[in-house]
């Protein structure tokens, strides 16, 4: 400020004449002048001054208030995902379908299995203690009361069930529906007598595509398809009381001499009875073994695979109407008989028949061609 002040002194005195002389007080107003001037050019400069940083910081609050509305509208106007702070909704859980039950499907040969094990193992004259002893406390006692089997207690078995809950699913109706589908592979029924003893057994079970049923008691055996039901045959196969009597005591040592005048058709039959229950060394004893028409032997005959058989739905189809065909003599010691195994069938069927030397007839070889 003093070298502002001299500078403007030395600029004046050098303007003015040199010869002009000033008071002492004419020099003191011009300095209060000049110092005035100074001061007011300071107020002058402060003022804009802040004005202008009152502008400054104005702008900016306005520019950050603006920058802040912005950002806000902006964030509103994004998808949910894209907020700082997303809002969690809860959803009510969702309920797992439960799991659609798959039930183990048995084979036909495990359903025959257990067919073959009830036939040979049950037996007519067995006590009720010994059945359930054999197969188990999970049976069902039915009424029996209106009977005409001559039984006085019936009891039933499910066996190869898919589900437990049809373990004890037994009635007097068959489950067709549910053995065809094999949820139940085996249903069995005992009829007791009044000395509690099997009377008789009915089992029901699926091969293929049919319900089969096989009975046996004081009148025979019978073991025929019970579905599906057809307007045509009846496709059946039946021993009569006396045939039974014959197969059983046959099957305990495979002598002929249980077969000693026993007539062609019967003698038939009781091959087709040891088919259908797999005794094949029954069947092959039934054979002929006159000299010259033996074609295969007994251990050929054994090692034939169980493929090449034909099932059981087969045998009753090949030898249904079999009991009802008639013997027709060819030769001294040969016939056939003959009988309609399908009222659709081109010509009626033939089943050759061989009388052995020791009078016993005898089935031949490969006895339909």
């Amino acid at each position: 400020m003093d070298k502002m002040l001299k500078e403007m002194k030395d600029d004046f005195e050098n303007y003015l004449n040199e010869d002009k002389v000033f008071t002492e007080q004419e020099k003191r107003r011009i300095i209060n002048q000049v110092r005035f001037s100074s001061a007011e050019n300071k107020r002058q400069m402060f003022f804009p001054k802040v004005i202008s940083s009152v502008t400054l910081v104005s702008l900016c609050a306005l520019i950050v208030f603006l920058v802040l509305n912005f950002t806000d509208a902006g964030e509103k106007n994004q998808p949910a995902d894209l907020h700082k702070e997303k809002t969690i909704v809860k959803k009510d859980p969702v309920e797992k379908e439960e799991p659609v039950k798959t039930l183990p499907k048995y084979s036909d040969k495990e359903i025959l299995d257990k067919v073959y094990f009830l036939q040979n193992n049950i037996v007519m004259g067995m006590a009720e203690k010994e059945v359930i002893n054999l197969l188990g406390n999970d049976y069902m006692e039915i009424d029996n009361s209106d009977s005409e089997s001559g039984s006085v207690k019936q009891i039933g078995y499910n066996f190869l069930v898919s589900d437990s809950a049809d373990l004890l699913n037994i009635s007097h109706e068959i489950a067709v529906e549910s053995i065809y589908n094999r949820e139940i592979g085996v249903q069995f029924y005992v009829g007791l007598s009044n000395q509690y003893e099997v009377l008789w057994t009915t089992i029901n079970f699926a091969e293929g595509d049919s319900v089969l049923m096989m009975s046996k008691g004081r009148n025979g055996r019978t073991t025929e398809k019970i579905y599906p039901e057809t307007n045509d045959d009846v496709i059946r196969f039946a021993l009569t009381p006396e045939e039974e009597v014959i197969y059983q005591k046959f099957l305990q040592d495979i002598d002929e001499k249980h077969l000693k005048d026993v007539n062609p058709i019967s003698i038939a039959k009781l091959y087709v009875q040891a088919q259908l229950d797999k005794r094949y060394d029954a069947k092959y004893a039934l054979y002929t073994d006159r000299e010259g028409y033996i074609q295969w032997t007994k251990e050929e005959d054994e090692s034939f695979p169980e493929s090449d058989r034909g099932t059981i739905i087969q045998t009753l189809t090949t030898f249904n109407n079999i009991d009802a065909g008639s013997f027709i003599p060819d030769g001294n010691y040969g016939g056939y008989i003959e009988y309609e195994a399908s009222k659709d069938a081109d010509a009626k069927s033939g089943f050759k028949m061989i009388k052995d030397e020791d009078g016993i007839w005898n089935v031949a070889f490969m006895p339909i061609q």
